[in-house]
């Protein structure tokens, strides 16, 4: 018995030696093992994706191909029902274990050529007593607005569609499901919960994802550590310039405000950009003949509370080539990027037209005094 199990194991060792070693005899090109790991918990689902059909690797829309998984122990890896599900360049656990850990090649083949990856996949326990995985990702809400947070399944739900698989997404805060359009909840599909007027209180919140795949209904989580902060910033408010029309001397200088209000407590995170309809204005060269000066503010404690920001817009000389043109500011944060213009328009041009009125008046005038006085004098002289 005994010299039967060791011949076996032999036999064994000696078949997955050849595996790997005929891995290596192909000599693929060979592209490491993915930066980015793959983790999991027992009785998850998990998505395991190579990344080798890439334009930047072979033109895989033209070029025929197969794609081979294989574990740890070089053997190639099939579907197993309720198990293992292999589609492609992706590789799926329909119900993981720990034994499931481990390294997981992918070899594309070719007609001409072949390239292998190595992925790795992390299984870990739970944290006794702890709702959520134990991995977590890290995101950031704002004190008293209304925040977004985003599950970070995206790429499974994106798979899941390629194949008409639906999927639903379950939120929770802690261990309490979070019911849509309840309690200042709201679901925003495809992966995305809005949070109203956010308060102060940092909290775990957990997404899973629940669909059918091989005949399996699983789930697969992800859980978001979110910091709450105090500091915000809100869409700024141009107050100049106003959408107006402003007249000018030609050969004269000329300058130009661009204020700005941010509601927000910390850094307003806000930049200027002035903008003539072809080109931005990004010189502050005072050498320039156009130039704009640095962004000075200064800080109000409201109510609102806020920083009052502005800029110039500085034309050491006016030129005609700058009139009739829409000149804009443009203020850029997060939140967006309103905008207010002014359109300049040669002062002496007005001037001109009164004159040239007044000229054709004048005229009128005497063509119609010396009429009036050739048919005075005719009837005087009857």
């Amino acid at each position: 018995m005994g010299q039967h199990s060791t011949l076996g194991s032999l036999l064994l060792l000696l078949g997955l030696y050849g595996i790997c070693t005929g891995l290596e005899q192909e000599n693929c090109t060979d592209y490491k093992v993915q930066f980015e790991r793959v983790f999991s918990v027992p009785g998850d689902m998990a998505m395991l994706k190579s990344t080798l059909l890439s334009p930047d690797i072979f033109n895989f829309t033209a070029v025929p191909y197969n794609v081979t998984w294989y574990d740890s122990t070089g053997r190639e890896m099939s579907n197993q029902s309720g198990r293992v599900l292999v589609r492609g360049e992706t590789l799926w656990f329909l119900n993981i274990t720990l034994d499931d850990t481990g390294d997981y090649v992918t070899v594309v083949r070719t007609p001409s050529w072949c390239y292998i990856q190595t992925t790795k996949l992390i299984v870990e326990l739970a944290v006794s007593g702890e709702y959520g995985r134990p991995r977590k990702a890290h995101q950031q809400l704002t004190k008293g607005v209304n925040g977004f947070l985003s599950c970070p399944l995206m790429s499974y739900i994106r798979k899941l569609d390629s194949y008409s698989i639906s999927s639903s997404i379950t939120w929770y805060r802690g261990s309490d499901p979070i019911v849509d359009g309840k309690d200042k909840y709201t679901y925003i599909a495809p992966n995305k919960l809005k949070i109203d007027e956010v308060e102060l209180k940092s909290a775990n919140y957990t997404c899973t994802l629940t669909f059918t795949l091989g005949g399996v209904v699983g789930s697969v989580s992800e859980t978001i550590d979110v910091y709450v902060s105090e500091k915000y910033y809100m869409l700024p408010q141009v107050h100049e310039p106003a959408n107006e029309t402003i007249k000018a001397q030609i050969g004269s200088s000329f300058t130009k405000r661009c204020q700005v209000f941010v509601p927000c407590v910390g850094s307003p995170s806000t930049t200027f950009a002035w903008w003539d309809g072809e080109n931005f204005i990004l010189t502050t060269n005072p050498s320039d003949r156009i130039y704009t000066t640095e962004i000075n503010g200064s800080r109000v404690d409201g109510p609102p509370q806020g920083v009052w920001l502005e800029q110039m817009l500085i034309f050491s000389e006016l030129r005609e080539e700058n009139f009739h043109i829409n000149y804009t500011c443009i203020a850029m944060n997060g939140r967006g990027h309103p905008q207010g213009y002014f359109t300049l328009l040669p002062a002496d041009s007005t001037f001109t037209w009164l004159v040239v009125a007044a000229v054709a008046v004048s005229c009128f005038l005497t063509v119609v005094s010396i009429f009036l006085y050739v048919l005075f004098k005719s009837t005087t002289t009857e």
